[in-house]
């Protein structure tokens, strides 16, 4: 019990100070004098919750299209530039998916409806696109006439709805259009580039051509450009032949093709013996750390490897899908820093050989089991290799190569978690030791039937040294 007065009285006495406080009334100022921005969205949109759900289930099906086929054409396209932005865009486009995945959990609709989501228009269209002729022809398509066409349904979409009520999707496209800006810019450049470096001008806008007829023949991207009175005479003619039509689903190249600029070799997973003896190193640590620039550069066959386990394994969860490409993405970075490192150390990287004994042994593993190489024999290696050479350069003062290595152990740590959770979850077992025995064994059956190794040596090697062999 209060002394010095009542406590109602006391909480009454601080009520009425807070409530006048001249700071909360702004100081005595007339808040007319302010003349704040005005909010000039509208309220109220086009879209019901259900049909802005229906819209952006099309939306996501298109994103995770396009991130499958480019993972399907990553190692059949041979250009150096070509394969790197493919690398970036993979994940750019799995972003893109999980944002809209995510809205759509907001909008009422199940991560495994999303997942599950399926559309005939949509399926028969990439069918197609995927198969383009030749890595050109699939850009000048993709980037020249999908992109701006997905890049106008989001801004359709995004001034239709109601801007208030449904901001948090205005937001997010708009998020996504920044990428698209970007890619959409890069695809013109590279299909003139394409076209200054000897491909017919004509025969790309041909098939662009093409690819557009199908596309507004099902009613675009929403499936509504078209025939929006639901009158068929509106619908828009369809191509008279595809490319796809009665032929099996799309394989993607069998070989890693490789820029001509490249010299390559297979026979051996040395530098050094495929070099033969060509280059010269003044210490050890020199030529350690080559070695492992070199092997950043040759990361070109982990994007290749990855993007084949995510345009060949389906019925997954999105978030297998997203976290293969986020791989696929970071290994384009690490065979960026292997390139510009090999530039900073003075080199001209197209003179330096690209390994592809790797590539060649994982290529015809089926996916599953390519998966699981890479993962728990590569780059289980490649993180303890990073550490050490990290922190041997560091001691040294090769602060440049030693951040970069510190960066690609981060990322490979990192991947090999995620590989680990889905690699269970595909083997339906929680025994890595078992995955481990499964997959050494084809890997093994695959080196005998190259001839990198012998049916003696199959029967003895050791983990290490079959990751020494194919490596990541």
């Amino acid at each position: 019990m209060e002394r010095n007065g009542h406590p109602q009285d006391k909480n009454r006495e601080m009520e009425s100070t807070w409530t006048n406080s001249p700071a909360l009334n702004g100081a005595g100022v007339p808040l007319a004098r302010f003349n704040f921005p005005k909010d000039l969205r509208r309220l109220g949109g086009d879209f019901t919750v259900e049909e802005n759900a229906k819209r952006l289930l099309r939306f996501f099906l298109f994103e995770r299209n396009m991130l499958r086929a480019i993972a399907g054409w990553s190692m059949g396209t041979p250009e150096f530039e070509v394969k790197v932005e493919f690398g970036r865009h993979i994940y750019w486009h799995a972003e893109a998916g999980m944002k809209i995945r995510t809205r759509l959990t907001e909008l009422r609709t199940a991560e495994e409806t999303t997942d599950k989501f399926q559309s005939n228009d949509i399926t028969e269209f990439f069918s197609e696109l995927i198969y383009s002729e030749t890595p050109a022809h699939f850009v000048a398509a993709l980037y020249g006439v999908l992109l701006p066409h997905v890049k106008q349904a989001y801004l359709e979409h995004s001034a239709h709805t109601d801007q208030v009520a449904d901001a948090p999707t205005i937001r997010m496209m708009r998020q996504i259009l920044l990428d698209y800006e970007e890619m959409i810019a890069w695809g013109k450049a590279a299909t003139q580039a394409y076209v200054q470096g000897g491909y017919d001008e004509a025969e790309l806008h041909k098939w662009q051509y093409h690819i557009e007829k199908l596309l507004r023949s099902f009613g675009g991207v929403t499936g509504l450009a078209v025939g929006r009175q639901g009158s068929s005479s509106l619908t828009a003619p369809r191509p008279e032949k595809l490319r796809s039509a009665g032929k099996p689903p799309f394989e993607r190249s069998f070989i890693a093709t490789r820029d001509p600029r490249f010299g390559t070799f297979e026979h051996t997973y040395e530098y050094q013996v495929a070099d033969n003896g060509q280059l010269s190193y003044e210490t050890d640590f020199d030529k350690l750390r080559l070695n492992l620039v070199r092997t950043q550069r040759d990361e070109m066959d982990a994007i290749e490897t990855f993007g084949n386990v995510l345009y060949e394994i389906r019925d997954v969860p999105f978030g297998f899908d997203y976290d293969i490409a986020r791989i696929i993405w970071d290994e384009t970075r690490h065979t960026e820093l292997g390139h510009k490192a090999m530039e900073a150390l003075g080199h001209n990287p197209y003179d330096l050989l690209n390994r592809l004994l790797g590539i060649k042994v994982r290529t015809k593993m089926p996916a599953l089991y390519s998966f699981a190489e890479i993962n728990l024999f590569g780059e289980a290696n490649i993180v303890q290799e990073c550490l050490r050479y990290a922190r041997e350069a560091y001691d040294k003062g090769d602060d440049l190569t030693g951040r970069m290595f510190d960066f690609v152990n981060a990322d490979e740590r990192t991947h090999l978690a995620k590989g680990v959770h889905w690699l269970k979850h595909l083997f339906h077992t929680d025994s890595v030791q078992e995955i481990e025995q499964k997959t050494k064994k084809v890997a093994v059956d695959r080196l005998v039937e190259l001839g990198i190794i012998n049916h003696d040596v199959a029967l003895t090697i050791s983990h290490r040294e079959l990751a020494r062999i194919i490596g990541e």
